[in-house]
């Protein structure tokens, strides 16, 4: 029987040393001809491997240097998961180590978090270990297939530990709303921008907030300029060490329907 198509998102390998892998997806090479070399392993570990965009088909197979690479396993979401037509909002990272990340929709590059460039350099926070955060996709992002990638480099022994897309909440795109207050529920140092229908209203440093032991987080409350009408709106951070936990605004927090489930499956 035939399977179905995957998209192939990453790879797990258990390896010692230096390798140089090779991956194909129905015989197509998708790390380059050469292969890539990842980070040296002292001792025997696992390492998660990003595969680049556009990894779609029905067989994925990976080769390597080292004759002694016991196990590897591929990361797939059955293609036909991905048919609706989505408004994303973020990627959550979980992830170790520093390291370097890409993304995407539909495979068409984005800029993370609205910002100038392609890539973003992502290190865990204040001495942890591992971390996680939030990767913004820039307003207006529609799409069907999300998708982020980690810069292969044997120089950077960082990882992503796990990756979920989050759509924008049904509430922040119901018609036409007139917007005049909003509150954002965060930690720490936070610069946000807004936008309404992907245009930008404005961007702003949020008072700093001294982070106690507990990790507590404050609502600060603000009202919006005049112009604050329109069909979608949304929030990304744009710099700092903090983060948003929850924004709302007087139009929003009307609206009283049940939660949904934010994020389709895969990664």
């Amino acid at each position: 029987m035939i399977k179905e198509r995957q998209v192939f998102q990453s790879v797990l390998i258990e390896y010692l040393g230096k390798p140089t892998i090779k991956v194909t997806v129905d015989g197509r090479d998708i790390l380059t001809t050469r292969g890539k070399t990842l980070p040296e392993h002292t001792v025997r570990q696992t390492r998660r491997v990003s595969l680049p965009k556009g990894s779609h088909g029905y067989v994925a197979q990976l080769t390597s240097d080292l004759t002694d690479i016991t196990r590897f396993q591929f990361e797939a979401t059955p293609e036909a998961q991905f048919a609706d037509n989505i408004l994303f909002h973020y990627f959550e990272l979980t992830f170790n180590g520093s390291l370097q990340v890409k993304m995407y929709i539909d495979e068409v590059s984005v800029k993370p978090n609205n910002n100038i460039d392609t890539s973003v350099s992502l290190s865990p926070r204040k001495g942890r270990k591992q971390d996680t955060i939030r990767v913004y996709f820039p307003p207006l992002a529609y799409g069907h297939i999300p998708h982020v990638e980690q810069v292969i480099s044997s120089s950077q022994k960082g990882q992503i530990l796990a990756a979920k897309p989050v759509a924008l909440p049904p509430k922040f795109y119901k018609g036409l709303r007139a917007h005049t207050e909003y509150q954002a529920t965060y930690q720490g140092n936070v610069e946000m921008a807004l936008f309404i229908d992907g245009e930008k209203l404005y961007k702003e440093w949020l008072p700093e907030i001294l982070i106690p032991q507990d990790g507590g987080y404050k609502t600060h409350k603000e009202y919006l300029p005049s112009n604050s009408s329109g069909q979608v709106l949304q929030w990304i951070q744009t710099d700092g060490d903090g983060d948003i936990a929850l924004f709302e605004t007087d139009q929003t927090l009307l609206d009283t329907e049940q939660p949904q489930n934010q994020s389709p499956q895969g990664s």
